[in-house]
């Protein structure tokens, strides 16, 4: 985990958003590899474990990295999350994760990685959060999600600026706060047009 990357978690838990306070065991230059993340607000701890956070016991099977998906893929998915010179942060969930290293030498964006598969390298990696957001609400510029989970949606909702991009499976509900840009028989791309604070409930738009 990037220590700049560090202030961007937030705890999980069912309070006001807190910032987590890092006690390292075992650093490797700018990043934290093995440690602890507290919450000063209710106490919770969270492990840093082979550089990664670690916020429940499992983490979704998402198998093993393999090789990364074509070109097309990478350059289809730097679209539709809106990639430019700009940068910014980006979560990218599960499987789409393995596009991580791909996706950076296309834009000098940063990836924080939600539930990648085994062995993906990258900066700032997230495990065992389920269908939780563990950031700051409003930092990322844009998500893309492998799962169609309405849960992970509205979370990925709550952690993106205004006129941030969520990328989703078809399938996957929209989740309040989201305007439909485009939509195919495998994803659709929307927009965050609206402040959501606090968990809300999921509607289906046509």
């Amino acid at each position: 985990m990037h220590v700049e990357l560090l202030d961007t978690l937030r705890c999980p838990a069912p309070h006001e958003g807190s910032w987590l306070v890092a006690t390292a065991s075992r650093t490797e230059g700018r990043y934290l590899i093995e440690g602890t993340l507290g919450c000063p607000v209710c106490g919770a701890e969270y492990a840093i474990r082979d550089g990664a956070a670690w916020f429940g016991e499992r983490d979704a099977a998402q198998g093993i990295a393999g090789a990364i998906k074509s070109e097309d893929e990478v350059t289809r998915l730097a679209a539709l999350l809106g990639f430019d010179e700009r940068g910014g942060l980006f979560l990218l969930e599960g499987t789409v994760a393995a596009m991580g290293e791909a996706l950076a030498d296309v834009s000098p964006a940063r990836f924080i990685l939600h539930a990648p598969p085994d062995q993906t390298p990258g900066h700032a990696i997230i495990r065992g959060a389920g269908d939780l957001v563990p950031l700051a609400e409003g930092i990322l510029r844009g998500a893309a999600i492998s799962r169609a989970s309405g849960p992970l949606a509205a979370a990925a909702v709550r952690a993106l600026a205004l006129k941030g991009r969520l990328v989703a499976p078809a399938d996957t509900p929209v989740p309040e706060g989201i305007t439909i840009l485009a939509r195919d028989e495998r994803n659709w791309v929307g927009e965050r047009d609206a402040v959501v604070s606090q968990p809300v409930g999921l509607t289906r738009r046509r």
